[in-house]
């Protein structure tokens, strides 16, 4: 049996500081802004968690700043992947980072924030007075869609700015989604917040609720059975091909080709029902929980329909990759450079199509459920062809990575018990997610602060839709992101 808990250390900061210490990190350790959380202390004071990734190293820092007022150093002025942390702590807290940048509204709609409750005795009618509402100016204007868009969509509200076609600027509004998940978990049992924890972001169950799972581990020090380790690995691979397959289906969507739309989206229909009959979910809900796995793979379909399957899906996209109206629709489209996503701290293959060589199975392993691909695919134009090359080349992996993991993989549970405070993470379909869990003496969940992928890559979406692009190619940067709303206004 293998403790799941991987390294981590945690380091009081003055709040003052976390701007220069963040700085530190990034430029002598190559470190990556990972999170950046609030939770309030018994007194009443708001206590900054600011978590960084050094890959290299093969572990996570933890900095923690207690604020003395309402104000704290802000880490957006040098470190731009913060920004968006910076606004979610305003809203959630009422603290605000000390300089006069303008905050945009995140989770809680404009003028309706006396009716969303928040993780911090926070007085709403300053937020109120707070927001400031985008503006366009000049002979530009805003061209409105959503938060309703097609039938399957989820609810969010672009804003392209425009001239005529080109995209000149495009701003959203995910707010309309937002439930509160993780204010829902406080008071919880781990077993029983475990159910929300994987409907937080439905089609990243697994690799959410394993990330979930691992914090808690990790303040048990629990040992975790092989065998479900294994189980676990064979789940999220199929998690990630699947949505791969997805995203592919929605790029044919957004070029046009209703023939290639079809064929992939049947490979994914057989995907779905493989997931049904070797987990009983066809979104594989309910597999992971603290501890272990509730069930085994069945191993009969998966062994002899993914290799088919697989075969077919290989068929299509040589076929797609060989159509021009296709290869020309996703090259040079929705641009992030590399640079960029440095900046941002962009994970997934939304990172690694921008020559970010960052996967969380390689650098952070927890185990046999984290058995890294030989080579990870990266490619470095940025563009949306980029980003669907990297998941095509991902399927193959995945699909290896599950023939080695099957044989061994089995049920089996141990039982979790402790309180304390740690960082739990895994790789998902969209990168890196994260879990930071506090326990109280009881076990039960005093905060939980889930961040999910899509928390991390929507930041960059701006960036990408306003590299020369027009109204018709925002499905297509859409589709090579593949995110969820739902996975950003948890």
């Amino acid at each position: 049996m293998l403790n799941t808990a991987a390294p981590h250390n945690r380091t009081r900061v003055h709040p003052d500081r976390l701007a220069e210490v963040s700085h530190e990190l990034a430029a002598e350790h190559g470190a990556r802004l990972a999170d950046l959380f609030g939770e309030e202390t018994d007194s009443g004071a708001v206590r900054l968690r600011a978590v960084y990734a050094l890959d290299g190293e093969q572990r996570y820092a933890v900095f923690e700043a207690e604020l003395e007022g309402e104000r704290f150093s802000s880490l957006s002025e040098l470190d731009p992947a913060a920004f968006v942390e910076e606004c979610e702590l305003y809203e959630q807290f009422g603290v605000r980072p000390s300089n006069v940048r303008r905050l945009n509204r995140v989770l809680v709609p404009p003028n309706r924030s006396d009716a969303f409750p928040a993780l911090g005795r926070v007085r709403r009618a300053r937020l109120a007075r707070d927001y400031e509402p985008h503006v366009v100016s000049g002979e530009a204007f805003e061209f409105p869609f959503g938060p309703v868009r097609v039938a399957g969509w989820e609810s969010l509200y672009m804003g392209l700015v425009t001239t005529g076609e080109e995209v000149l600027d495009l701003y959203l509004m995910a707010w309309h989604k937002h439930r509160g998940v993780e204010r829902r978990l406080t008071g919880l049992d781990p077993e029983r917040a475990a159910f929300f924890v994987e409907r937080a972001d439905g089609l990243s169950s697994v690799g959410d609720t394993l990330a979930f799972c691992r914090a808690v581990e990790a303040i048990g020090v629990t040992w975790v059975p092989e065998p479900a380790q294994r189980t676990r690995a064979v789940a999220l691979e199929l998690e990630r091909i699947y949505n791969h397959v997805a995203a592919i289906a929605a790029s044919c969507q957004a070029t046009g080709l209703s023939v290639g739309q079809a064929r992939v989206e049947i490979v994914l229909e057989q995907l779905l029902r493989l997931n049904a009959a070797a987990f009983g979910h066809r979104y594989l809900f309910g597999v992971v929980r603290p501890g272990g796995v509730t069930r085994a793979p069945a191993a009969g379909p998966i062994a002899s329909g993914l290799a088919v399957i697989l075969t077919e899906l290989r068929g299509v996209v040589d076929g797609l990759m060989s159509t021009n109206s296709y290869v020309d629709r996703l090259e040079a489209t929705g641009i992030v450079d590399a640079e960029r996503a440095r900046e941002l701290s962009l994970v997934g293959p939304v990172a690694r199509g921008s020559g970010q060589d960052i996967d969380v199975r390689r650098d952070h392993p927890c185990g046999p459920a984290d058995r890294a691909p030989e080579r990870v695919p990266v490619r470095e134009a940025g563009d949306a062809q980029a980003r669907i090359e990297v998941m095509t080349a991902e399927i193959e992996q995945s699909q290896q990575l599950i023939e080695a993991q099957l044989p061994d993989a089995g049920e089996g549970r141990a039982a979790v018990s402790g309180c304390g405070e740690a960082l739990g993470w895994a790789e998902s379909p969209r990168g890196e997610a994260l879990a930071w869990l506090s326990l109280d003496e009881s076990g039960r969940i005093r905060r939980a602060r889930l961040r999910p992928a899509s928390v991390r890559n929507w930041r960059a979406f701006a960036d990408a839709a306003r590299a020369q692009n027009v109204f018709t190619d925002i499905p297509i940067i859409e589709a090579s992101f593949w995110l969820t709303v739902a996975g950003f206004a948890r």
